[in-house]
């Protein structure tokens, strides 16, 4: 039986219809969009921040804020800011990084600290007192995984800072500054090893070039470190300081090194020992301590120095 021209057009609909459901219900269409709306207003009153900061993210000037979650609401971070007085605008640490905070838990977001703004701080050894009170805003999504809401942000005023961190990392940014402005600082990348006194004795240098037109600066003390130790320090002092520093202005300070300690994992779990202390004067006034690291060259050498004096098996 041949259809009518109605019932041709009627079968077509009907087809037409047939094969939207189909892909419909196959799945591969668009994925449908979270229920989930924003996060709510209150939620902000049941956060809490504080700034952290681990041996791994000193030299890099990264630190943690650490959400606390006190809500009912499971969340996911997505990123965050830090807004403190005497630093620039922060930057994401950990692009793309995405954790679920539920109720009653604490987890972190990595930031990179601005860079420090020193005028109007007093030059000197002491740490700053910030005159307001560090605050964050934090990137957050209701729901976690595949399953998120929009992004928020959501402002929390106060941000604790138990350990001082901000104003440690704030006088060791200024005070690096403060010399550079004077002198320029390195440390060689080949570290030569001699007997002395019948000890192996690694010898590290630092060299310091003055800055034309700059202020006068004097190395003060180089500190030691967990891998580095003076093996003649001075009665109730430690590090390098006074005759153990030779132009302590212009040119080569050179000096003797021994390990501070012979055990492995010192060396394997090291994140600072590299680093040298240095104890600056700027036209006369003392700074706060700032670290001057070491070139990859001079570290292997100074690890193949710690595993021949410790004399650990090959």
């Amino acid at each position: 039986m041949i259809a009518s021209p109605r019932g041709r057009a009627l079968i077509v609909v009907l087809t037409t219809m047939i094969g939207v459901v189909a892909v419909a219900c196959s799945g591969t269409g668009a994925t449908p969009s979270s229920t989930l709306g924003p996060v709510p207003d209150g939620v902000a009153a049941d956060l809490s921040v504080e700034v952290g900061q681990g041996r791994t993210q000193y030299a890099d000037r990264e630190i943690l804020l650490e959400v606390t979650n006190s809500s009912d609401e499971t969340m996911t971070l997505l990123s965050g800011a830090l807004q403190a007085d005497g630093f620039g605008p922060s930057r994401p640490a950990k692009d793309g990084r995405t954790i679920a905070l539920r109720p009653g838990t604490t987890r972190d977001v990595h930031v990179g600290l601005g860079e420090a703004e020193c005028a109007g701080f007093p030059a000197g050894p002491d740490e700053p007192v910030p005159d307001a009170t560090p605050s964050a805003t934090i990137t957050l999504a209701l729901g976690e995984y595949d399953d998120l809401g929009p992004a928020t942000d959501v402002v929390v005023d106060e941000v604790g800072d138990p350990a001082g961190h901000l104003a440690r990392n704030h006088a060791v940014d200024c005070a690096q500054a403060a010399v550079e402005a004077g002198a320029q600082l390195a440390v060689d990348a080949d570290i030569p090893v001699e007997t002395r006194g019948g000890e192996l004795t690694a010898l590290v240098t630092v060299r310091v070039e003055p800055v034309d037109g700059g202020p006068e600066v004097t190395i003060d003390r180089l500190a030691g470190t967990t891998l580095m130790a003076n093996p003649n320090p001075r009665r109730g002092t430690s590090g390098w300081s006074g005759r153990d520093l030779a132009a302590r202005s212009a040119g080569e300070i050179t000096f003797p090194v021994v390990p501070a300690r012979c055990d492995a994992h010192a060396v394997g779990e090291d994140k600072r020992g590299t680093f040298v202390p240095v104890y600056a004067s700027v036209d006369g006034t003392p700074q706060h301590v700032f670290y001057l690291p070491m070139p990859d060259a001079a570290r292997a050498d100074l690890f193949a120095y710690i595993a021949d004096y410790c004399d650990w098996p090959e």
